[in-house]
């Protein structure tokens, strides 16, 4: 009878270790889930439409702006003369401090043509205070960097990126796509390709910059 007692101690002391087991295993796989959807909100494009399957919408477009079949590609973004498109995107202020990446991939046409006569596509922004837009305030306008990496032969895509400490008071960011071509170039002779254009927000510049060497 005693050895009957033992085995029933047994049997539930090993059930109350499986069950905690089994807590600790639930408690590990939802720590685990919560870091895979911190790090996959970190890369979360804050731009609409980035790919130009539903046309322009919801960009805004100054001068000479479409969206054209890019062989093998899908959608891109075309810009002819001196025109150029852009998007705001609306943050938290709690964004200060933190790192926005612009980014984005360009090309021209006809390279053989006259240099002057070429696009010069690149990227440009602005940090901006929330609220109604036209009482905004700039605050800052981020470019350089790699923002304006040019292609060099005809077709090639070269990808164009910039990382920049968001202000304080920031409410909103805004990308610009502007093809760089002269004023007076035509409209044959001098149209910028960009597809996959993107605003991304990161906690430390480490993330972003690796983020960086793997978009495509």
């Amino acid at each position: 009878m005693g050895d009957a007692k033992f085995t029933k101690a047994d049997g539930c002391l090993a059930m109350f270790f499986a069950q905690t087991d089994l807590v600790a295993r639930i408690g590990s796989l939802i720590v685990l889930l919560l870091g895979v959807a911190s790090a996959s909100g970190q890369s979360n494009n804050l731009l609409k439409n980035s790919n130009g399957n539903e046309g322009l919408q919801p960009w805004i477009v100054s001068g000479n702006g479409s969206i054209s079949d890019c062989a093998g590609l899908g959608k891109c973004f075309s810009i002819w003369q001196d025109g150029f498109i852009y998007q705001d995107v609306d943050v938290s202020e709690a964004t200060a401090g933190a790192f926005a990446v612009f980014i984005g991939f360009a090309s021209i046409e006809e390279p053989t043509q006259e240099a002057r006569l070429l696009g010069h596509p690149y990227l440009y922004g602005y940090f901006m205070t929330a609220g109604e837009l036209r009482k905004t305030t700039v605050l800052s306008r981020p470019n350089g960097q790699e923002m304006a990496n040019h292609p060099s032969a005809n077709g090639e895509w070269v990808k164009q990126y910039g990382v920049f400490k968001v202000p304080e008071k920031t409410g909103r960011i805004r990308i610009f796509l502007r093809s760089g071509c002269s004023r007076t170039a035509s409209s044959v002779s001098c149209v910028s390709h960009f597809r996959e254009p993107g605003v991304f927000i990161f906690s430390n510049e480490d993330e972003a910059r690796a983020f960086i060497n793997t978009y495509q």
